[in-house]
């Protein structure tokens, strides 16, 4: 079985490809060496090349619909450890046109041709490709916008469905002439009829990766240094660890342990919605209270973990919901639970980040309210506070300033906020507009998210001149944050924080916007008006008002970026490495899920009886 392996993949090393490595001499693909055809699901591996019919890999979502090419590839011949890595990549409207194109071309083939024999689609006969003269076969928006609609969620990876989507479908086609050729050039446009500039379907291929995400190594060196290295042992399948939050000391990872670690796949990513375009997303079942009808369910993870739904598409979570990573630019993730007043801790274990060192993967911890950017490193803008890696300085509103020490792989940086309770003159509960919706065989709440303030976006501008605009945030008086590196304390890193009520001057400008609307609403009602929210309670339309009062998520969040392989480990308590033996009264961040829990079910209650008391009164 050991020859056999070997042999395979000398074998594969000597095919002989043509110009575009689509079609091989023998037309043998795949680990089970047999030809491919035009009908088949199949993957490009971006080291060797080979092609590889999906149903032949591991991977749990491969793409559904033919001649998709947004993804990223590597098979388990090719990889260090012996396993699949496959990613799904954010597609691009050139590539989705394409693909639209491929697959109307490849059904006006089919057709025509009205061939019962399916082997006539295989690669051993790609010569047919030049009688069946794929060029002939023309296509316009009113053809593939249909297909894009119906293949949304297939082709259109990490895409807004935009009201004009449409148009920039037509505008793509208009504008990519070394892609798409117009029936009539001379008189080109959005409107015309397009097909693929090589309308050979057996050329259609993934674009090559970015030198950053390939190794140094080329296919024939990996596959020569495998054939010389390779060991019954190192044929096994690996079944990697997730480091353990509670372990006493933590076990650096390596950037080549990473892919092993983390799921791969689209359903890392697509089995949940993400907070994004206005919207937040939160796990929900049905209640026993008859008007709420739904209330928000425990974490399946367990408590305090990296919210799922609250990060960058471009962060990998590990199954505990504990670990992030990313092989992107700085990109962001939040706790599932913020604080609003209280003494908390928690505990970040640094098991790759290069520290000092100008190359390689970095980290920035810290603490972020709801609106902070989630595709940029914590202190980014005036939403968050960050301690740098690098540098050992802080950051707030990109703004670095000297603190504490640099850290690197193997420290522990403990995290400390202390938030005075502020002074209410009234109770007031939580001011909740959720709809519960279904995707991926569960429930969920979706509301609208917190927007940015033009104010508060001022604040991080580098150019603003203080006359430009008088606003100055709101502080939390006395707040402040504390650092801890190894059990060492840095110091105080930031005092009086921004209120995270502070919403710039949104409110006023919604006010005055809602007046305005009810003004014309009254004119046209003769009087009679209809009381409206943030949505319409009888359509469940959303506007466009972004909330300005606290939804009960309101608070500062424990906060984590990584850059370029950057990995880190959450503990959020009970018991911490490094606990804050000179700080009274502090409770472990975990316990603030509880807590937050408990307030979800007693919003639910002041919500079932002012429901209740809105009925009678109607």
């Amino acid at each position: 079985m050991f020859i056999t392996f070997i042999d395979k993949i000398k074998s594969m090393n000597e095919l002989v490809w043509n110009v575009t490595h689509t079609i091989n001499s023998l037309h043998k693909y795949c680990y089970c060496e047999k030809d491919r055809s035009l009908l088949d699901k199949v993957v490009q591996c971006r080291e060797c090349r080979n092609w590889f019919h999906t149903k032949c890999t591991s991977i749990k979502d491969p793409p559904t619909t033919l001649f998709v090419t947004n993804y990223q590839f590597q098979c388990h011949n090719c990889n260090e450890l012996n396993v699949e890595i496959f990613e799904r990549t954010a597609a691009g409207w050139k590539e989705i046109c394409s693909t639209s194109l491929a697959n109307l071309a490849l059904e006006a083939i089919l057709l025509d041709i009205e061939a019962d024999n399916k082997e006539l689609l295989e690669s051993k006969n790609e010569s047919l490709m030049e009688k069946w003269q794929p060029e002939q076969y023309y296509f316009n928006k009113k053809d593939l916008v249909p297909f894009v609609d119906k293949h949304w969620d297939s082709i259109c990876t990490e895409r807004a469905r935009t009201p004009t989507w449409w148009a920039t479908l037509g505008s793509c086609l208009y504008s990519s002439k070394d892609t798409f050729i117009a029936r009539n050039e001379s008189e080109r446009s959005a409107t015309s009829d397009f097909r693929l500039a090589d309308s050979n379907l057996w050329h259609i291929r993934p674009h090559p990766a970015p030198a950053s995400a390939l190794t140094a190594k080329s296919s024939t060196t990996r596959i020569s240094s495998k054939l010389k290295d390779i060991s019954p042992e190192a044929n096994r399948s690996l079944t990697p660890t997730t480091p353990s939050p509670r372990s006493s000391s933590p076990v650096p990872l390596t950037p080549n342990t990473v892919p092993a670690v983390f799921p791969q796949g689209t359903s890392a990513n697509t089995d949940h919605p993400f907070n994004r375009f206005g919207f937040k997303y939160s796990p929900c079942e049905p209640s026993i209270l008859p008007l709420v009808a739904y209330q928000q369910s425990a974490n399946s993870l367990g408590g305090c973990t990296i919210s799922i739904p609250d990060k960058s598409s471009y962060v990998s979570v590990t199954k505990d919901g504990l670990t992030v990573t990313t092989d992107k630019g700085f990109r962001m993730c939040r706790a599932n639970v913020g604080v609003k007043e209280g003494n908390w801790f928690w505990e970040a274990r640094i098991q790759n980040a290069a520290g000092p060192a100008s190359d390689g993967a970095h980290v920035r911890l810290g603490f972020a309210r709801r609106e902070a950017c989630l595709n940029a490193p914590v202190g980014y803008d005036a939403y968050g506070y960050a301690y740098r890696d690098k540098t050992g300085d802080k950051m707030f509103c990109s703004r670095p300033e000297k603190y504490g020490e640099p850290f690197q792989s193997g420290d522990v940086i403990g995290l400390y906020i202390s938030i005075p309770p502020k002074n209410k003159a009234k109770f007031q509960s939580a001011l909740r507009r959720r709809i519960p919706i279904a995707y991926k065989e569960r429930f969920w709440f979706e509301e609208k998210d917190y927007r940015p303030s033009k104010e508060m976006e001022a604040l991080a501008d580098p150019y603003r001149k203080e006359k430009d605009d008088a606003y100055e945030p709101k502080t939390l008086k006395g707040s402040f944050i504390t650092v801890y590196k190894n059990g060492v304390n840095q110091g105080v890193m930031f005092t009086d924080l921004i209120d995270f009520e502070d919403f710039g001057r949104l409110p006023e400008t919604i006010l005055a916007k809602r007046a305005k609307k009810k003004r014309k609403q009254s004119k046209k009602d003769h009087g009679s008006s209809v009381p409206r929210d943030d949505f319409d309670s009888v359509t469940q339309h959303w506007t466009d008002d972004p909330p300005v009062e606290d939804d009960g998520t309101l608070g500062y969040y424990p906060a984590v970026s990584v850059f370029k392989g950057g990995v880190v480990n959450c503990n959020f308590g009970p018991n911490f490495q490094y606990p804050p033996s000179d700080q009274e009264n502090w409770k472990p961040l975990g316990q603030r899920y509880n807590e937050y829990m408990v307030e979800e079910c007693v919003w639910d209650l002041v919500d079932e009886v002012s429901r209740s008391f809105r009925q009678k009164r109607s």
